[in-house]
Formats: C-alpha cells, structure tokens, sequence
C-alpha cells in the first residue's frame, strides 16, 4: 500500500512536496526512502542523519505492521546534543541563580554569576559534538624498547645540556617496524 511521506526541519529541502512510498512497515519505508532520496545519503563529517518519526517513540514500533489506516508518516530530523554531561550542569546553574537572587549582597550576586557561567558551560557541552577517540594504535614495535621519549608529529623536541638524562626520540618517515618471521 502507498504511504505520504512529509518531511519536516531540514529534510524538506530534500524533496519538494510529499513523497509517496509503498512499504508494510515504519523500517522499511524509511530505508527505501533514504536509499532513494540523495540528500539522506551520509555525510562524510557528520555521519547518518538521525531521523524521528512522529508518533513512534520505540524501535519496536517501527517494525510492526502498519494497517490500512495509516497513510501519512511525518520524518522530522532529531534533535540531541552531544553527550549527557551537561544537564546537571545546567540544573546546578539555575540553583546556584536562586540561591543568590534570595541572598542578595556581593555573595548573591557572585552565586548568581557563577550559576550563568554553569549554565553557559553545560549548555555548550550538550551541544558540542563528543570527541572521537583514536582507537587504533597500529603495530607496536618489539624491537625499539628501552627508555625512550615517545612523540606525535609535530611535538617539539627539547634540548637540555648539563646534569639532566634526557632519552633521544626516534625521527622517523614512513617505516613501519614489524616482526617478520622466515
């Protein structure tokens, strides 16, 4: 059965107008959607678009059967922030606000300006996006031990004369230190 398809927020500079797409589930409506559609395809910086269906709240909703009533599915982008960290830091803002509109004086009106500078600080960590982390570290040589400084490209190398041991670091270009066995 041929479903309307309207998209909402920034998805409907995809696609003038409604789109119709026949499908018997949520799922399987969105993917062949988003497979068609060009600007669903992923970004290479920001990754999928993250969509929320209005009126399925839960993943298991979305791949149940769809009956013949329904024939309208609105996509709305969703909105997140970065990661969880900073909603105790607004809250902790607001009272740190209140407490010092109640005191009064220089020491309300200190708590009242560290209370804004907490809100302004967990705001800007939800909405800042979450750090990648480099998860792989490459070969690991055996043959270089011993003590040693271990730098990235680009790091300053110091220099130090007198009493002081200072471990050389290993300059190198394009060489990867691997153990081959005969």
């Amino acid at each position: 059965m041929k479903r309307k398809i309207v998209l909402h927020g920034y998805f409907a500079a995809f696609h003038d107008g409604p789109i119709e797409v026949s499908g018997d589930t949520v799922a399987d409506i969105i993917e062949g959607l988003t497979r068609q559609v060009a600007g669903f395809a992923p970004d290479p910086i920001k990754g999928r678009h993250r969509v929320k269906v209005v009126g399925y709240e839960r993943e298991e909703d979305l791949h149940t059967y769809l009956g013949p009533d329904v024939t309208e599915i609105h996509l709305i982008p969703q909105l997140n922030g970065g990661k969880q960290g900073g909603l105790m830091q607004v809250l902790l803002g607001v009272v740190l606000i209140g407490v010092g509109f109640m005191l009064g004086g220089p020491l309300g009106s200190m708590l009242m300006k560290a209370g804004a500078l907490a809100i302004l600080g967990g705001l800007t960590q939800m909405l800042a996006p979450k750090p990648e982390t480099d998860k792989d570290t490459g070969p690991t040589s055996i043959y270089l031990g011993a003590p040693k400084n271990t730098v990235k490209i680009g790091t300053r190398i110091p220099i130090l004369y007198g009493r002081y041991r200072v471990y050389g670091h290993y300059l190198s270009f394009d060489i990867n230190a691997l153990e081959y066995k005969p």
